[in-house]
This record gives structure tokens, C-alpha cells and sequence, in this order.
């Protein structure tokens, strides 16, 4: 490889050869991208398990007999509380509307348990037929015993009867006559077409739970109507279902009704006798205390007191202003100066108290008159002397008056006093009377008060009791039967999109599933980061599928069987060298690829011998080591090829020259001559070898110029003696003097020991892995032996002609790059 090589150089750090060959995630988790491309990649097992999957579901919904749906109609119309005015439940209208929708329990109501009982008590649906051919469309007049468990009917039909046996009870009738079996009574209708049958009786609950199963409430949006529904195999019985369904709820719900109004009425009539009797003991004990107390009410007796002794202290008041007034008159009487007794007297004439005194006032008016008849006689021109009698008896009289006006004062001032001393008397024997008064007013007030409320009770509860019994008497409910179920005539297939949509969804889920499975259990090579992860080695270049160019079409006529087989041999080695056939593909531009990267490896200075192997058979080694080898002449190499596979040789085949004379003959000394030397000079420009054999015998040209091949030669019986000795190590120390470059294609390392020994004698080995086929476990070990025998592995070759690489999104063929043809 001097001849070619450029000057050596690092690669950077960079590079795709030093690194491992591409980026790997920070993270172990499935991007959406990966998810994808498993999916991608497993399409077919996807496709295959959905295909499975509705496959199922068909059959089931085929298996699966016809259905019929027959629908009743009902609607809360709340005629019941129209009528009776109340509320059910004891339930307020603004807590109905918080907490609950009407609408949704009455749905509930539907499928109560009792509701369901009934219906199972009513139809018999306790009596269910074992025998696949006959159904109850023939069995009338169904009843079972609630209490009766699970059994089975042995039903035997005669032309002119009937007879059923359960347990040791065996009864006969004609057909549509009932057979009484104690815990079960039925009738057959008509002769079937069997002539037996085995019907089973299941215990109440299950058939309540069965039933509970199969009925559907559905409320209709927006509006006070539901729905119910049922589905059977028999149009009949699926009709009958629903329509005692919503007739057994309707009277169950009047009778429910009726019994919470009965309840309720015997509560209010409870509550309204101890009222009316609470009303009458308190009623007794408000009339007891106004007796004891001997008036209509202490409230009234309170506003006289208090009345009375606002009385008393208004006439205090005045009585003692009075008797300032007339203390004071007295007081100036009292001074002894006419002036001071005159001004008194004529103030005591002015006081309003003199009215309340006539003793007083008679005693005024007549000092007022002596008084008049002393003025009249000492005033005027015939005024009298003071020695006149009439005048001083007069005034004489005046004195007399004055002092019994004195008296008459102070008898006055006393009398004033002693009246003042009575009111207060009076005052605080009314205020003592007072003080009890309050309490008695409370204890009236609360009488009074229970009364009142026990009137008021006692109206209330009077009032519900009435209600009541309106209500216990009113035969109606809350529910409407709007429309009764026909028997539906047309079947439905109400499950079969169901099971199909279960089945495609299982299928679907499986197929993701196994395909997830099957890529977490492929532990095979299916990308370069997988191969450089798991060796730790550059990845030198991704191999795509060689295709072969477009061959001649044959002659018309037929071929003879050896004239085929020629034609095809020829088609597929044309095929297998790409690189001669194809010059400007995709495959070509790998090995081209590949070529560079040798170049420009570690060991790429020194390399003359470069061994070419793999891990196992079939990894696509041989046509590596070809492409390669014609890849290297056509850059003006002298290239040797050399057939190391001595077990399944093929480069032979693939460039159609004679397997022998070959590598395993220069190996025999008995080829180099009898003297069993074990020299061996390899001349190229004599065209022989020491022993004078030509050397067109051994070494032949190919038809790339360049290029020459040395087969396997003949099979020994010990090749790998024979590659291990020193002849083998002499030889190729000649053939790299001879040569550029010599390539060795091995056995696979893991099937013979060939590889190893023939890796420690090269100067690099190329390590080629097959995508999706070669076990990552595999290819550690063949990269462990080659490393254990001293071999020094250049860089590994993915080969891809599956195109495995290419399924994976974050990886593309950067090779796509061919002549553009005019």
C-alpha cells in the first residue's frame, strides 16, 4: 500500500473512527422515533396479530346469537305531589335541587332489587332451558319458589302430554295444563321437536343479579323521559322484561308512596294527640294561675299599679307645694308688722289652696270686709276719730281675725303634713305590691306563651295530618308510562362492533406487544452503534445490498440443464462483484468508503496483509474481502487475494478459475520439492518458484487489472497445521514484497481456529459483522480471540444487505451518490 498511501496523519478527534463511529443518547428511554421505527420494523407481526384479532372477534360476533331490543317508555311527571301538595321524603324543594336529580334516581329506582325481584317472581325467570334446542317460547305460566335453589327439570314430551321431574316429584299434564312441582309450576304450550329437554332452576339473587345485568336506563337529555331496555335472544320475553319492568316499578312506587303517607299520617296523628293534650294541660295551668291570682291578666293589674302610683306622687307633689305655700304664709303672719301680715294676706289671696280651706277663706273675706270698714272710716273728709267705737271694735275685730287666720294656717300647714305622711304610707305599701307584680307577669308570659305555641303546633301538625291523609287515599305516583314495548321483529347486532373493536384492539395491542418483545429479545447487530458499543472498535464502513446490472436477455428457445446452471453461476458472481460489474452504485461507494477508512486507520502506515473474517458463516466475509481487493487495484494497487477458507472456499467461483493448484499446495513441501525444505522463494518476474513449477499454476490474474487470486487449492488433511507452520509466515512475508497489498479471506473465527492464526500472522484484521443476523454475544467472542492470539483489529464492516441498518430513522446510506446518466 505505499504506492497509494498519503502522507499519515491523526484523524481528529472528532472523527467518526475514534469515537465509536456515531453519537450515542444520554438516556436509555424509547424516544418517539424509536417507538416508531420498532413499529415500522415488526409491521408484519402487528399486521398479522390485528388480522388475528378481528379475526376472532367475527367469529365470536357470528357465534354470538341474535339479539332483540325491546324499549319502553316511562316519565317522572310528579302527578302524585300535584294532588297531595307534599314532598316525599320529608325533603325540602331546595335541598332536592342541591343535592340529587330526580330524573337520575328514578333511573336508579328502575333497577332496584326490589323492582328486579318482582319482575323474576312475576315471569319465572328463576326456570332457565340447559338444553341448547329447546327455549322457553313454549313454557307458560312460569312460577318459581323465591326460596328454591339452584336445580335442574328433566321435561319428557309425549304426543298427547307432558311429564317433568324434579328430584323424587314427578308430575304429568297435557299440553298448556300447568305441571305442579312444588318449588316450580309450568306449562308446556305445544309439542317441541325433541323429545326431552332439561331445564334449570337458578336460586332468586342470581337471577336478580342476571336480570339487574341486563336492563338499561337511559334518560333522555334535556327532558323528564327514560328510557328502558333489554335485549334477548327471544323478541317475547325481551318485550314482557320491560314492560313488567316499568309496570312493577310504577306500583311499586304508588305503593311505596302510599306506605310513606301511612307512615307519616299514623306519625302526625301520634304527634297531633300529644300536642292537643300538651295544649290542654297548659291551657288549665294558664287558667289556674289567673284564679290564684284573681284577675284576667297581671299585666293589666301591673299597668293600674303603676298607674295609681304615678297618682300618688303627683298629689304628693302638690300637697307639698301647698304646704310651702301656706308655710310661708304662716311664717309672715307670724313677724307681727301690719305691712309683713298685709303683703302675707294678700299673697295667701292669690293661692289656688285657698278654695280647699273654707275656714280660711271665711276668715279672709272677713278681715277683708273689717278691713274695708277701718279704711272707709279713717280715710275722707268725714273720716272718724280714733277714739270711735265703731272704729277700734272694728279693728279690734280685725286682731281677732288676724290671729284666727294664724291658726287656721297652721291647722292647715298640720293637716297639709299629716296628708303628705299618708301618700308616702300609701306609696311604699304600693311599691311592696309592685315588687311581686313582675314575676307574676313572667310566669303569665311563659304560659301564655307555651300555649301559643302549642296552638301553633298543634294547627301545623293538624294541617300534615290532613295532607296525609289525603295522600294515603290518592291512587297515584310520581311515574307516567308514556309508551309500552311491542315485540321487536328485527334483530340486532348490538356486541358484534363491540367484539370487533375488542378484537382489533387486542390484535393491535399483541402485535405491539410481541413486536416490543421481539426487540427486546434480538440481542443481533442491527446498527453501527450496536456493533461499536459492543466491540469497541471503529466502524469502518455499512455494506448495502450489491445489486447486479442489467444483464443480456437469454436467446429464445430452451436451455440446456448445464447451460442454465452456467448462466446463473455467472449472474450471481456478477452480482456478488459489485464493484466490477457496477462501478458507480451505492455498494461500490461503500467499499470505496471502506478503502479510504484503511487508509487512513491506525496501522494503515504499515499494513501489507489484511485478513478478512467474521464471527460466523454466512456474514458475508468473502464478498468483502472480493469488493475490497478489486476496490484496491482499481486504485493502481498489486493486490493479492488469497483463498484462507479452505472448508467452503469461494473466491474461486466468484472469479471462475480452478480451485487447485493453490494455497494449501504451496503449503506441501512435497509441492516445493522432495528435499523437505522448508524455504520458499516466491519470484514474481521469473514467473516460477524455486522448485521451477510456473507460477500461473498457483498465483493467477484476474480480469481486473491489478488484481491477482491464489485459491484455496486442494482439501488436506490438516489445513490448519499447514497455516500455523512457518511456511505460512514465510509465504506471506514474500507474497508483501511481491505485492501492495494481500488480502486473506479466513474461515470464521468462532467455526476453526484458521482465523486466529492467520489474524497473528497479518499485519490488521477487518472484522465483518451481518446486520440483524449476527449475535452481539458472537461477535464479542470472535473479537476476544482475535485479541487473546495477538491479532490486531484494524476496524469491523457492517454488512448490510437486508437493509436492516436502513429501518432504523436516525441512520441513512451516505453512499446514494451515483453518475448521473445522460
Amino acid at each position: 500500500m505505499n504506492e497509494y498511501r498519503p502522507a499519515p496523519r491523526q484523524l481528529p478527534s472528532g472523527s467518526p473512527f475514534m469515537d465509536g463511529g456515531f453519537d450515542r443518547p444520554a438516556s436509555d428511554s424509547l424516544s418517539l422515533g424509536q417507538i416508531f421505527g420498532v413499529l415500522r420494523r415488526r409491521y408484519r407481526l402487528i399486521l398479522l396479530m390485528t388480522v388475528l384479532g378481528i379475526a376472532g372477534g367475527a367469529y365470536l360476533a357470528i357465534k354470538t346469537p341474535a339479539s332483540y331490543k325491546a324499549v319502553a317508555t316511562i316519565r317522572l311527571a310528579g302527578e302524585r305531589r300535584s294532588l297531595t301538595g307534599t314532598i316525599e321524603d320529608n325533603e325540602t324543594p331546595e335541598m332536592s335541587s342541591r343535592t340529587m336529580d330526580p330524573i337520575l334516581s328514578l333511573a336508579q329506582g328502575v333497577r332496584s332489587q326490589s323492582v328486579m325481584g318482582a319482575v323474576v317472581d312475576s315471569l319465572g325467570l328463576q326456570l332457565s332451558s340447559v338444553t341448547p334446542d329447546f327455549g322457553l317460547n313454549k313454557v307458560d305460566k312460569i312460577w318459581v319458589n323465591p326460596q328454591a335453589g339452584a336445580d335442574t327439570i328433566q321435561v319428557t314430551f309425549y304426543q298427547n302430554g307432558v311429564k317433568a321431574q324434579l328430584r323424587n316429584r314427578e308430575a304429568r299434564a297435557r299440553y298448556g295444563e300447568v305441571l305442579d312441582l312444588g318449588d316450580a309450576r309450568f306449562a308446556i304450550t305445544s309439542v317441541p321437536d325433541l323429545p326431552s329437554a332439561q331445564l334449570a332452576i337458578i336460586p332468586h339473587q342470581m337471577a336478580v343479579d342476571k336480570l339487574t345485568t341486563g336492563i338499561l336506563v337511559a334518560p333522555r337529555t334535556g327532558t323528564d323521559v327514560i328510557d328502558v331496555t333489554y335485549l334477548s335472544s327471544n323478541p317475547r320475553l325481551s318485550q314482557r322484561v320491560v314492560n313488567m319492568t316499568v309496570t312493577e316499578f310504577k306500583h311499586l312506587s304508588i305503593l311505596s308512596a302510599k306506605e310513606k303517607s301511612t307512615r307519616r299520617r299514623e306519625f302526625l296523628e301520634q304527634q297531633l294527640k300529644q300536642t292537643d293534650s300538651m295544649l290542654i294541660r297548659a291551657q288549665a295551668e294558664l287558667a289556674a294561675f289567673r284564679s290564684r291570682q284573681q284577675l284576667a291578666s297581671t299585666q293589666n293589674l301591673l299597668d293600674a299599679q303603676q298607674t295609681s302610683m304615678l297618682a300618688l306622687d303627683t298629689r304628693r307633689t302638690e300637697l307639698e307645694a301647698d304646704r310651702q305655700t301656706f308655710a310661708a304664709l304662716e311664717a309672715q303672719l307670724k313677724k307681727g308688722d301690719d305691712a309683713s301680715q298685709m303683703e302675707a294676706i294678700r299673697a295667701l289671696a292669690s293661692s289656688p289652696a285657698l278654695a280647699d280651706n273654707p275656714t280660711i277663706s271665711d276668715y279672709y273675706h272677713q278681715l277683708q270686709l273689717y278691713q274695708f270698714k277701718v279704711d272707709s272710716m279713717t280715710t275722707g273728709p268725714w273720716k272718724a276719730a280714733p277714739t270711735n267705737p265703731d272704729l277700734m271694735q272694728y279693728r279690734s275685730m280685725i286682731v281677732t281675725r288676724k290671729n284666727d287666720l294664724k291658726q287656721a294656717v297652721a291647722s292647715h300647714v298640720a293637716t297639709i303634713d299629716a296628708r303628705i305622711a299618708a301618700l308616702r304610707n300609701l306609696r311604699a305599701q304600693r311599691g311592696q305590691s309592685m315588687g311581686i307584680l313582675p314575676a307574676m307577669a313572667e310566669e303569665e308570659a311563659r304560659l301564655t306563651s307555651r300555649v301559643q305555641s302549642l296552638t301553633s303546633s298543634s294547627d301545623d301538625v293538624r294541617r300534615d295530618y290532613q295532607k296525609a291523609r289525603m295522600a294515603e287515599e290518592v291512587e297515584a305516583g310520581d311515574l307516567d308510562i308514556v309508551d309500552l314495548a311491542g315485540t321487536p321483529y328485527a334483530p340486532i347486532w348490538a356486541t358484534a362492533p363491540l367484539k370487533l373493536g375488542l378484537g382489533l384492539l387486542l390484535g393491535l395491542l399483541l402485535g405491539i406487544g410481541g413486536a416490543f418483545l421481539l426487540e427486546a429479545l434480538n440481542t443481533s447487530i442491527r446498527k453501527p452503534e450496536d456493533l461499536e458499543g459492543a466491540l469497541h472498535v471503529p466502524g469502518l464502513a455499512v455494506i448495502p445490498r450489491l445489486t447486479s446490472g442489467p444483464s443480456p436477455a437469454p436467446r429464445r428457445g430452451l436451455l440446456r440443464p448445464g447451460k442454465r446452471a452456467e448462466l446463473e453461476s455467472k449472474r450471481a458472481n456478477a452480482s456478488a462483484l459489485g464493484t466490477v460489474t457496477q462501478p458507480f452504485s451505492i455498494g461500490v461507494e461503500a467499499f470505496r468508503m471502506l478503502r479510504t477508512s484503511l487508509v487512513w486507520c491506525e496501522q494503515g502506515d504499515n499494513m501489507k496483509t489484511l485478513v478478512v473474517t467474521s464471527a460466523a458463516p454466512g456474514e458475508g466475509k468473502t464478498l468483502t474481502s472480493a469488493n475490497l481487493s478489486v476496490t484496491f487495484a482499481y486504485d493502481g494497487l498489486r493486490v493479492l487475494l488469497v483463498d484462507c477458507d479452505v472448508r467452503r472456499p469461494r473466491l474461486h467461483g466468484l472469479f471462475q478459475v480452478p480451485r487447485s493448484p493453490g494455497l494449501m499446495e504451496l503449503l506441501t513441501p512435497s509441492f516445493n520439492g522432495n528435499d523437505g525444505s522448508e524455504s520458499l522463494t516466491f519470484n514474481p518476474s521469473a514467473g516460477r518458484t524455486d522448485s521451477g513449477r510456473p507460477v500461473t499454476d498457483v498465483v493467477r490474474p484476474t480480469n481486473v487489472r491489478g488484481l491477482s487470486l491464489l485459491t484455496c487449492g486442494a482439501l488436506p488433511t490438516n489445513p490448519s497445521g499447514l497455516l500455523s507452520g512457518v511456511r505460512m509466515r514465510v509465504l506471506l512475508q514474500e507474497l508483501a514484497k511481491s505485492f501492495d497489498l494481500v488480502i486473506l479471506d479466513t474461515p470464521p473465527v468462532l467455526a476453526t481456529a484458521d482465523a486466529g492464526i492467520l489474524g497473528s500472522l497479518a499485519d490488521g484484521v477487518l472484522l465483518v459483522v451481518r446486520a440483524g443476523q449476527t449475535d452481539r454475544v458472537a461477535a464479542k467472542r470472535a473479537h476476544q480471540q482475535l485479541v487473546n492470539v495477538g491479532a490486531r483489529v484494524v476496524g469491523t464492516v457492517l454488512n448490510d444487505p437486508g437493509g436492516e441498518v436502513s429501518q432504523y430513522g436516525d441512520y441513512y446510506y451516505p453512499y446514494d451518490y451515483a453518475v448521473e446518466e445522460k
